[in-house]
């Protein structure tokens, strides 16, 4: 079972974070935009182009790395790409956490669940029996 964060809001809806590598982050670079992280899509749109250009001046119009007759230098550029490119994944589910912190949302409590959709059916479950224990205490 995986973990997952619950935030609620006075006036929003509660908003749900699993805890752990997040495995669309590294594979699709619109992922921060879902998410609401603009600084971060932008930052990471700016890094790819970056590295794009460092590509092209390394590697020229091929646009590979040849690991058999590469330099030491492409190899730790290669390295370093992979590492920057994969970084969202370990991030990603701290980014989301912090950017619902700064749009008022707190954080409630941890619950486990075999996924986001079971943990919201966990979650509603609770509410609908915190509101039957009041009902029927009234």
């Amino acid at each position: 079972m995986t973990s997952y964060k619950v935030f609620e809001h006075q006036k929003k809806s509660l908003k749900i974070v699993k805890v752990g590598f997040a495995w669309l982050a590294p594979f699709n670079p619109i992922w921060p935009l879902f998410r609401g992280l603009w600084l971060i899509f932008v930052s990471y749109i700016f890094v790819i182009l970056i590295l794009a250009g460092i590509d092209f001046e390394l590697y020229g119009f091929d646009g590979y790395i040849d690991i058999k007759n590469s330099n030491n230098l492409q190899l730790v550029f290669f390295i370093i790409q992979i590492v920057l490119l994969i970084s969202p994944g370990f991030k990603g589910n701290k980014w989301t956490e912090n950017n619902l912190i700064k749009k008022g949302y707190v954080f409630s409590y941890a619950i486990k669940a075999t996924n986001i959709k079971h943990a919201f059916e966990l979650i509603s479950n609770e509410e609908t029996n915190k509101e039957n224990i009041e009902k029927e205490s009234t």
